[in-house]
């Protein structure tokens, strides 16, 4: 009787399970930084496992991964990974949501400055709509958006 070898499956499924708590910590709105931690991962293991979700995921961005987490049901680990209640009262402007919606389906710089602000001022605005949402991160904050259906 062959054998199988199936220590290479065991491998990529390792890598799809660190893979998936990269993401649910990210949502959760910790850094890299701190996600390496947490997984005893080099900060440049993380940012390859972004990487990867990013591309499997057509994202350009990580606002963008944090909106298709949260449109596809990941991750699928059970309990919510960023169970904050929406905000009462707190929506953002028209100008501000125009940028979030170009963040969260193109992110072409040229297309950002079609609003007429300067890269700073796109920056400001992000950093003003993360603390609208609470949000620690723009994974987290694209996974937020989305859930409270702001756009």
């Amino acid at each position: 009787m062959e054998r199988v070898n199936l220590s290479g499956v065991r491998s990529v499924s390792k890598m799809m399970d660190a893979k998936q708590k990269t993401l649910t910590l990210l949502i959760s709105g910790l850094t890299d930084r701190a996600v390496a931690h947490r997984l005893g991962l080099s900060e440049r293991t993380v940012q390859r496992h972004v990487r990867a979700l990013m591309e499997g995921a057509d994202c350009r961005n990580r606002m963008q991964l944090g909106r298709h987490a949260a449109l596809t049901g990941l991750p699928e680990l059970g309990a919510d990974p960023d169970p904050e209640p929406e905000p009462t009262g707190t929506r953002p402007d028209g100008e501000t949501r125009r940028l979030l919606e170009l963040m969260l389906t193109d992110t072409h710089w040229a297309t950002l400055r079609s609003l007429h602000l300067s890269t700073r001022s796109i920056e400001r605005r992000i950093r003003d709509l993360m603390t609208l949402a609470g949000a620690r991160s723009r994974v987290q904050l694209g996974w937020r958006v989305t859930r409270w259906e702001w756009l």
